[in-house]
């Protein structure tokens, strides 16, 4: 394990920005826009340490953010435009809150990925077994 050296901190917000691996800053975490790698085959960091391990990002950073832009829309619709009906102005926010979770999805899986890391560093149970997963 930890082949890779680990990245300090100036570039650990970098890593965060450009959703590298948290622990060697070096490996895209996102094989796709919905999809996050298994783990980083430059330090073997497996990143999703058990099942259901992201839940977590999608209600603790996802959904608090999603919801204050929605209710920010809500509320500058309702300023700016009052003769609008509620349900109208309800029906615009939720279609862009889904449009803004689809945009915030794989930012709040890294922000919880490095948060974790933050709080319970790499041990012997989170490498990356290659063979495991293909």
């Amino acid at each position: 394990m930890n082949k890779g050296q680990k990245c300090n901190q100036k570039l650990q917000w970098r890593g965060l920005w450009k959703m590298r691996c948290p622990y060697c800053c070096k490996t895209p975490l996102l094989s796709s826009w919905f999809s996050f790698q298994h783990g980083c085959p430059s330090c073997d960091f497996r990143y999703e340490r058990e099942i259901g391990y992201f839940t977590g990002a999608s209600w603790m950073v996802m959904f608090p953010i999603v919801a204050l832009i929605g209710f920010a829309m809500a509320a500058t619709l309702l300023i700016l435009m009052p003769h609008l009906d509620a349900l109208v102005v309800a029906a615009i926010c939720s279609i862009a809150m889904v449009g803004v979770g689809i945009l915030v999805m794989p930012f709040s899986m890294a922000l919880w990925l490095y948060a974790d890391h933050a709080i319970h560093p790499l041990n012997e149970d989170d490498t990356y077994d290659k063979e495991l997963v293909n």
